[in-house]
């Protein structure tokens, strides 16, 4: 098992991690409307991220490449404002996709949705503080921001049963958004020769 990083590999790795944030922040963008369509966006996010993420991985040929991706997408979500711990979970998730992929021989098509659906989960990472320091999450600068009635709706939204049935639902829905990148690189993608 190799993780020697190519210039090849690199690039790939700045291309699909762009896509990827530029397809999750356009979608996520809609839940500034309000809470409750910040968790659908969030949802639409998971699943139409699937589609650069799995035309990533048709080019990802050995171990390090996914954890990588993690640590420079994870990096930049950070500085946007996601917390630590969300960067934290990320990376686990990220080795646990690449083991995943490791057992599929970097080949095997229903290994790439599996590592999707389970590198998806880090969409739980931002909202953890909302179980541990929830006070503080909604004293931060970026929800007083949005304004006190956004704030207000959002605490009443995200109560814990509601916060741990989205976390369990990313896994969910990360295997549906690798299902549709899947089906889209054989339809579409593959036909291009960009897959």
């Amino acid at each position: 098992m190799t993780v020697r990083m190519s210039p090849k590999d690199l690039i790939t790795i700045g291309i699909f991690g762009a896509l990827y944030l530029v397809t999750i922040y356009a979608i996520s963008m809609f839940g500034f409307i309000n809470p409750m369509v910040m968790l659908a966006a969030l949802v639409a996010s998971i699943v139409a991220g699937g589609i650069p993420f799995m035309l990533f991985l048709t080019r990802v040929r050995h171990a390090g490449m996914v954890t990588v991706f993690a640590i420079i997408t994870a990096g930049i979500l950070m500085l946007t404002g996601h917390p630590p711990i969300s960067f934290a979970l990320t990376i686990v998730l990220a080795l646990i996709a690449e083991a995943i992929l490791w057992a599929g021989r970097y080949q095997s098509r229903r290994m790439y949705v599996i590592a999707y659906a389970v590198y998806s989960a880090w969409f739980a990472g931002p909202l953890l503080p909302l179980f541990y320091a929830r006070d503080d999450y909604f004293s931060s600068p970026s929800m007083r921001m949005m304004g006190a009635d956004y704030s207000a709706a959002m605490d009443a939204l995200l109560s814990p049963a509601v916060l741990i049935a989205f976390d369990l639902s990313t896994v969910v829905f990360g295997f549906l958004g690798g299902l549709l990148g899947l089906r889209l690189t054989r339809k579409h993608f593959e036909k291009a020769g960009l897959a």
